[in-house]
């Protein structure tokens, strides 16, 4: 393994490697390791330090910067300890290093976010309280919020107790108060403490205040015992590293400085919730889609521009008008529609208000920083649209998910309709039918080949 070749996963025009490789379908995946507060930085330092790829691939990693406290931070996707703090059990950590004071500002964090809400702390990739049909939990990333750049990570509370493992390294006595503190609920079994406990609401059972994920993971377990070797016997795998003659070559790169004139990046930090102890300041909902005077929510990421209303809107990238749309408030019309048909019915409806403006049993349009959402029962069916706009791509994504409440099997039509434009507003609100002949579509088979779904 010392010999690996990892050529396959590097991309040597953006210089950042792949996250994996899809063997079923034989190709690389679409996204990238790009951020330093990462645990790609252990796969960057020691393949550069072996001379397969070029130095400058340590520093194509973003070092996007918060502030934490006055404390400068470089920020990760997921604000997951796992992040931070991996790398740490076998490479070597420089005092008032930017990586030294990175890791540390994030255990800072966990802990306030962990006291902040009564519980005990430490948040990372893990198991959570829910089963598939085989009975097995389901696993992903969790994080803070003020560490990562994803969206919704206050919306979960998952405490695992390897975090706090992991941040022995950092701080031995807070760590260690904390493991016992999990012990002492219950926390543990016949091979320790167990994958994690989940207090998000939504998922406990009745009068439950958290629920323990009864289960153990190896490579958890395995990452747990490598931190305690590390505070126990004096860190002696991050000695072995820097003894090996090749890894030496390199090591300056871990002792990089915190940046004095970086300004840090803005992000919308939310404060941790649970219950109703509060709500994001930024959100907006409203129950009534047919008001008179239409809500409003803008999305953006300074080139790629979204309007949305109680359906209606246009997108813009820049200039260009992406889709067609009239300013009139007594219709309002115009933009990307979702009709929805239920074939044994034959009753069509729409996802948001716009554009067959029915009237559903119930129904929310939900505005906050980040995206828009439409929430509507019609029928036997749930439907919820999820729009946003890509922070990084000039992109716009929706998403609808559709539940069936009905006892039976159901067959639904989904349509998508929207008018093309591709000229400025100005041009094609002189010459729309003109507009309209230089625009031309085309199917693309290996994009549209969805299989028939039943609900």
């Amino acid at each position: 393994m010392a010999q690996m070749d990892f050529s396959l996963l590097y991309d040597s025009q953006r210089d950042l490697f792949v996250i994996g490789y899809n063997a079923e379908e034989r190709r690389l995946d679409s996204g990238y390791y790009d951020l330093l507060a990462s645990e790609v930085r252990l796969t960057n330092f020691v393949v550069i330090s072996q001379g397969q790829i070029p130095q400058r691939a340590w520093f194509t990693l973003g070092r996007l910067l918060g502030e934490n406290a006055g404390v400068p931070t470089l920020l990760s996707w997921s604000g997951s300890m796992f992040e931070y703090l991996m790398p740490m059990l076998v490479m070597p950590n420089y005092d008032g290093s930017l990586l030294d004071q990175t890791c540390r500002a994030a255990v800072a964090v966990q802990i306030e976010h962990g006291n902040a809400l009564g519980i005990p702390w430490g948040v990372s990739e893990s198991g959570y309280y829910t089963l598939d049909a085989h009975f097995n939990y389901q696993y992903r990333a969790f994080g803070v919020q003020g560490l990562g750049l994803k969206r919704g990570l206050s919306d979960d509370v998952v405490i695992a107790p390897y975090a706090s493992a992991l941040a022995l390294m950092i701080d031995a006595d807070a760590a260690c108060k904390n493991l016992q503190r999990l012990a002492l609920q219950g926390s543990s079994g016949r091979f320790g403490l167990y994958e994690a406990v989940d207090y998000t609401e939504a998922r406990l059972p009745r009068g439950q205040p958290f629920a323990v994920v009864q289960s153990f993971m190896a490579h958890h377990q395995g990452m747990s015992l490598l931190a305690l070797t590390s505070l126990l016997l004096d860190q002696p795998m991050q000695r072995r590293f820097e003894t090996d003659p090749v890894l030496q070559s390199a090591l300056l790169l871990l002792q990089e400085r915190v940046p004095k004139a970086a300004a840090p990046y803005l992000q919308t930090a939310q404060s941790p919730v649970r219950g109703d102890a509060g709500q994001d300041p930024g959100l907006r909902v409203f129950a009534d889609p047919g008001r008179k005077r239409p809500a409003v929510q803008l999305l953006s990421n300074g080139r790629y521009h979204v309007m949305l209303t109680s359906g209606g809107g246009y997108s813009r990238r820049n200039d260009m008008a992406v889709t067609r749309w009239q300013e009139d408030t007594t219709q309002d019309n115009w933009g990307m529609f979702c009709y929805l048909r239920d074939v044994e019915s034959a009753t069509v409806w729409s996802a948001a208000h716009q554009p067959t403006l029915h009237q559903p049993e119930s129904h929310e349009a939900i505005f906050s920083d980040s995206r828009a959402e439409f929430r509507a029962r019609n029928l036997d069916f749930d439907t919820h649209l999820e729009i946003v706009v890509s922070p990084e791509d000039d992109i716009e994504l929706r998403r609808l998910h559709v539940t069936n409440r009905a006892s039976s099997t159901k067959a639904l039509e989904i349509t998508t309709y929207a008018e093309v434009v591709l000229t400025s507003p100005s041009n094609d609100a002189m010459h729309p039918a003109f507009s309209k002949l230089f625009v031309q579509t085309e199917l693309l088979p290996s994009y549209s080949s969805f299989p028939d779904a039943e609900l």
